[in-house]
């Protein structure tokens, strides 16, 4: 009987000792999470992948988080204001001038988009190249303009005072400008427009 407790004992040893020699994957943490633990940052929500879509008749914002909302030219500045905060974060500046040709006018820039507002109202925006800027037919600042005369009708406007002035035809039927930099093949769209803007002609 002694025997048998002892070669058990031996075996039972054996055993345990493989076991704890092996590598064991640690098991799966419930309540407090890694990122949590000391010396490491803690993980915030993932931040969405968000845009502004841009047409000639004003500006639809989305994320791929949620909730997409979209504002005529007319629409209330204050509204327009803070859709464009939740995409982009606050404006990275406000300006305002009151000798544009179609009456003093209000900035604020967001990133690569600039909105436009006259009496409180949005009345027009620029954007310039970004990856968060797209018109509604696809097409973004930083494109070669050979590319968009293929897709659609685009023209330089002849006897404009500022260098590199265009217009296209959209695919809703409506004019979106924009001015390029560069000739030739490798002219490419620096920025678009739409509505009412502030040009010195």
């Amino acid at each position: 009987m002694r025997w048998v407790v002892a070669l058990g004992l031996l075996v039972c040893s054996a055993g345990c000792q493989q076991q704890a020699d092996d590598p064991v994957e640690a098991p799966a943490r419930t309540g407090a999470s890694g990122a949590n633990a000391p010396g490491t940052r803690p993980a915030g929500p993932p931040k969405p992948i968000s845009k502004a879509v841009l047409d000639a008749g004003g500006v639809t914002f989305d994320s791929v988080a949620g909730k997409t909302r979209e504002f005529a030219f007319g629409a209330s500045r204050d509204e327009v204001e803070q859709a464009a905060a939740r995409v982009f974060g606050p404006p990275d500046g406000r300006s305002s001038n009151a000798e544009c040709g179609a009456g003093p006018m209000e900035f604020a820039r967001f990133g690569v988009l600039t909105l436009n507002f006259q009496q409180d109202k949005l009345v027009g925006w620029l954007a310039r190249e970004g990856p968060q800027v797209v018109t509604s037919d696809g097409i973004r600042p930083g494109t070669f303009m050979r590319d968009l005369k293929v897709a659609r009708s685009a023209r330089m406007i002849e006897g404009s005072t500022l260098e590199g002035e265009f217009d296209y035809l959209a695919a809703d039927g409506q004019t979106i400008g924009g001015f390029v930099n560069g000739s030739g093949r490798d002219a490419r769209i620096e920025s678009l427009y739409a509505g009412v803007n502030c040009f010195f002609r």
